[in-house]
């Protein structure tokens, strides 16, 4: 079980297109809440050195996860702004965070792609990789619930006693409140609103379903993985460009 609080983020859209690992950003009007409308984060996310880090950061992701063919596409993607973000007379960053969500499709593993971006004082901005897909988790919680998952996968009925390693291929948010044990949605207006998640892993040729449960308290918030569901691997053929 892992405790942690979970992040209020505020949000901005920005468009882009995706076409294997280059990707070309169109202009659009940046807004987002705590964010001046400067233009200044805008203008980083189009930059050739941020693409060249978009790319450089992706390439950690394996190929279960990440699938890469001709016709791979995205349909834009979502920044949203973590903690504000300053910039100095550089131009360059200088503090706050923020990540960028990528809706990929085209390659048999239709999902979305998150990086995490952090500005440090001297200037520079550190990039890791989240989870896909849909999940509510924050950064924290995420690296907790990956330890729960692979003991999960690895405990499922079915799975190889051999198999030591699984990749999260995908998470999705199923909806607040809990299918087991049956708990009703408190509503928005309840600060420890309990969610529960489906996390696809993937290990040794085979995808384990895990229903994970986030339950918040006063002290951060408990992770409870079930029983997994066990299938074989498929490999979808990949959707040919038109």
């Amino acid at each position: 079980m892992t405790r942690e609080q979970v992040t209020r983020e505020g949000k901005m859209s920005l468009r882009v297109a995706l076409l294997v690992t280059l990707f070309t950003m169109f202009t659009h009007t940046v807004k987002s809440p705590g964010q001046e409308p400067d233009g200044s984060l805008q203008t980083l996310t189009r930059s050739r050195s941020y693409q060249e880090l978009i790319n450089r950061t992706l390439g950690e992701l394996p190929p279960t996860v990440f699938q890469k063919c001709p016709a791979l596409v995205s349909s834009g993607s979502t920044v949203t702004v973590i903690e504000p973000v300053s910039f100095a007379k550089s131009g360059n960053p200088n503090a706050g965070s923020w990540k960028q969500a990528f809706p990929v499709s085209g390659c048999g593993n239709d999902t979305v792609l998150h990086l995490y971006f952090t500005a440090t004082a001297d200037e520079k901005i550190n990039a890791i990789v989240g989870l896909p897909g849909s999940t509510h988790a924050d950064l924290t919680l995420q690296r907790g619930g990956v330890k729960e998952a692979q003991m999960g996968a690895m405990g499922a009925k079915n799975v190889a006693k051999d198999c030591k390693h699984f990749d999260v291929r995908n998470t999705k948010f199923e909806s607040y409140g809990l299918a087991d044990p049956a708990t009703p949605d408190p509503g928005p207006g309840n600060r420890f609103r309990p969610w529960w998640e489906t996390w696809t892993m993937i290990g040794c040729g085979q995808i384990v379903d895990l229903p994970i449960n986030f339950v918040p308290d006063a002290t951060g918030t408990t992770i409870v993985v079930g029983p997994g569901t066990v299938s074989a691997l498929q490999v979808a053929t990949p959707i040919q460009p038109k």
